[in-house]
């Protein structure tokens, strides 16, 4: 799902339409719109993870910057093996001076931010289903300082559909638990 098109739906739970029948832009509420879909996506990402998987080639010197993005790692692997012998302190890893190893990290990522300035067609980092979510979150955000209409029944949506995603990273990347593990 596009940022663009979680606006619309934002919009049409709003009820955002003018007499003609088009759904129509408050500037107040369009304004808001990015921050909240950041919001939501962080939180929603901190619910279910984002899981990547990168190729590293170790340059020797003992310390290397991981990508921004990496939140936390979940496993590295040498050669298709498991290995522990690596440390990731304050986003850098850490390995024996000398070391050229080729690793496989599988990581939780952070959502890219979305700023004011991000385009609708900016395609969200959460999945499908968790994508599906966000509108919910970001109406209720858009109401809550109206003393008219009740944020709740949208907040309500949100923690309901954010409760039925699966939290589990395994899957993720097609992998699988091993009762023997190499």
């Amino acid at each position: 799902m596009t940022l663009g098109e979680a606006k619309r739906k934002v919009l049409m739970l709003l009820d955002e339409y003018s007499t003609d029948g088009t759904l129509s832009v408050d500037a107040d509420i369009d304004a808001k719109m990015n921050d909240f879909f950041d919001m939501a996506q962080r939180d929603v990402a901190a619910w279910q993870p984002i899981v990547r998987r990168m190729s590293l080639t170790l340059d020797g010197t003992g310390s290397m910057a991981l990508p921004e993005d990496v939140s936390r790692v979940i496993r590295m692997r040498k050669d298709g093996i498991r290995v522990s012998g690596y440390e990731v302190v304050d986003g850098r890893l850490l390995f024996g001076s000398g070391d050229t190893s080729t690793l496989t990290l599988d990581y939780i990522a952070s959502p890219e931010k979305i700023t004011p300035e991000t385009a609708d067609d900016h395609e969200f980092e959460v999945s499908d289903e968790a994508a599906n979510c966000l509108p919910f979150f970001v109406a209720a955000q858009q109401l809550v300082a109206d003393l008219v209409v009740d944020y709740g029944a949208f907040y309500n949506l949100y923690l309901q559909t954010r409760a039925m995603l699966s939290r589990s990273t395994l899957g993720a990347l097609g992998l699988r638990q091993e009762l023997y593990r190499r």
